[in-house]
């Protein structure tokens, strides 16, 4: 897919405030978006931990990070979003510090409906929602012991198409849906986290962000070349990883945030950053609780806000 469109770079970058003394850790940091969010951080001057699922891309991403920021404090870890075991780990080595920041950004896509975690779990399920609940759940700690700390999750535009229902994170079925599915629970986990966490007096924000239609390698496995090239044409071009970042940079550092945020033209897919309309999805009655209650059962993983 050689002739994709891009908008490179075309929106001019949010001033971020300062952030040193802030720790983040930013997961699937090595390229694309989570790469482009750890840059911006480091550059306000906050200590980023790269999560990451290869060493040798992690290690070149700091690289190139301390390029652009001499002098930036910036390390890799490594973590399989597909492995609950992995997960543990690396939440007890990352977390024996305080977390200020956890952009959960790490997600794939696949045209393969039996494509499975190491967990069993369906794999876009599995990976781009179930393990970043169980992230959250293991970091917690951390999170707790850093005043005003924050969460955000990456949601989608697909996110309007998803479902929590009795069979959330089942193998088999749509790749699509899955898909869809895994994005609305990142959106509706980070609001049922926003009020529990507000109820417990835990004061730790939760936010959720969606990139618009930005150009990134999980378009190499989204499905086939001819459904990107249609929403590329629709929305006139697809955003460069840079502007994707944009609302998740918002969501981060807003002082007083909105509960989701997203590219605000070309309905949701490119453009400034700004407020975002919930899916419909994630206004439905108890579906927080509904999703906070699988989310429990499915991973074995229990935390209370």
């Amino acid at each position: 897919m050689a002739d994709r469109r891009t908008v490179a770079d075309r929106l001019p970058s949010l001033p971020l405030p300062d952030l040193t003394g802030r720790r983040a850790v930013v997961t699937g940091a090595s390229n694309g978006i989570g790469f482009e969010v750890a840059r911006s951080l480091s550059g306000a001057g906050a200590e980023v931990v790269l999560g990451v699922r290869n060493a040798a891309r992690g290690a070149s991403a700091a690289d190139r990070i301390r390029e652009a920021h001499p002098g930036a404090a910036v390390t890799v870890e490594l973590v399989e979003l597909g492995s609950l075991a992995s997960i543990a780990d690396f939440a007890s080595l990352v977390g024996a510090k305080p977390v200020d920041l956890l952009v959960s950004n790490a997600g794939l896509s696949t045209a393969d409906a039996a494509a499975r975690t190491e967990d069993g779990f369906d794999l876009q399920i599995g990976v781009n929602y179930l393990g970043s609940f169980a992230l959250v759940a293991g970091l917690w700690p951390a999170l707790l012991e850093a005043p005003g700390a924050r969460v955000v999750t990456l949601g989608s535009l697909m996110a309007r198409r998803g479902r929590i229902e009795a069979d959330f994170g089942q193998p088999g079925g749509s790749t699509y849906r899955s898909y869809s599915d895994s994005k609305l629970a990142q959106v509706v986990f980070a609001g049922e986290l926003h009020r529990r966490s507000n109820a417990s007096g835990a004061r730790v924000e939760a936010v959720a962000a969606h990139p618009g239609w930005a150009q990134t390698a999980i378009f190499d496995t989204a499905g086939p070349p001819a459904y990107v090239e249609v929403i590329g044409n629709l929305i006139g071009a697809l955003q460069s990883p840079a502007d994707g970042a944009q609302p998740i940079l918002l969501a981060a550092t807003q002082a007083r945030p909105a509960p989701y945020y997203g590219a605000t033209r070309r309905f949701g897919a490119a453009g400034p950053a700004g407020e975002s309309a919930l899916p419909k999805g994630a206004l439905e009655p108890g579906v927080g609780e509904r999703l906070w209650q699988l989310s429990t059962e499915l991973t074995g993983v229990s935390f209370e806000p």
